[in-house]
């Protein structure tokens, strides 16, 4: 998107064991909501790299024309086989892991809960929920982060973001289904 911040990562020289094995479940590295889109939106697409859009289409206020957002599709950028997998455990996370609370009865929802700090030492904290609405065909992803979540639920991203997750499908999956 325009103006939208770039990633940070670790210069490869840098990335030691220690690092490697962070790296694998998301921390020392950090990216944007609309690049966790991306890549979420990719592996919904088996595999082959798409960039989400916030808007279907615009409509003229004067003319009534509408003119629809073009999807963007690029390459194949994992196999399609890696992308059924992680589609698989995103399932696993919402069915009996820590994503439970975005579950929808009858919709088949896959997810990732996200609990991180904000900052050292700083006590406050960055809680999400992303997933993917049907698993059996994808036509949904959404995010949603919270920063400094208080109250009930704590900071985890699977008691405070999951269950907002799970409002905003409950509500969609009329709208998703057809």
């Amino acid at each position: 998107m325009p103006g939208e911040a770039g990633s940070i990562f670790l210069k490869e020289e840098k990335v030691g064991p220690v690092e490697l094995a962070t790296i694998s479940f998301g921390q020392r590295f950090e990216i944007t909501p609309m690049q966790m889109l991306t890549v979420v939106s990719t592996i919904a697409n088996n595999g082959k790299k798409f960039t989400p859009r916030i808007v279907k289409a615009t409509i003229d206020s004067k003319t009534g024309e509408k003119k629809d957002i073009e999807i963007k599709q690029g390459e194949q950028v994992i196999s399609e086989t890696t992308a059924k997998k992680v589609l698989s455990m995103m399932e696993s996370v919402v069915s009996e892991g820590t994503g439970r609370n975005a579950g929808v009865k009858g919709y088949s929802i896959g997810g990732k809960t996200g609990t991180s700090e904000d900052g050292v030492n700083t006590n406050k904290y960055v809680t999400s929920f992303v997933g993917v609405a049907d698993i059996s065909d994808p036509e949904v992803v959404i995010i949603i982060i919270l920063y400094n979540p208080i109250g009930e639920g704590g900071h985890q991203g699977g008691a405070v973001a999951a269950p907002i997750a799970a409002q905003v499908l409950r509500r969609g999956a009329s709208i998703f289904r057809n």
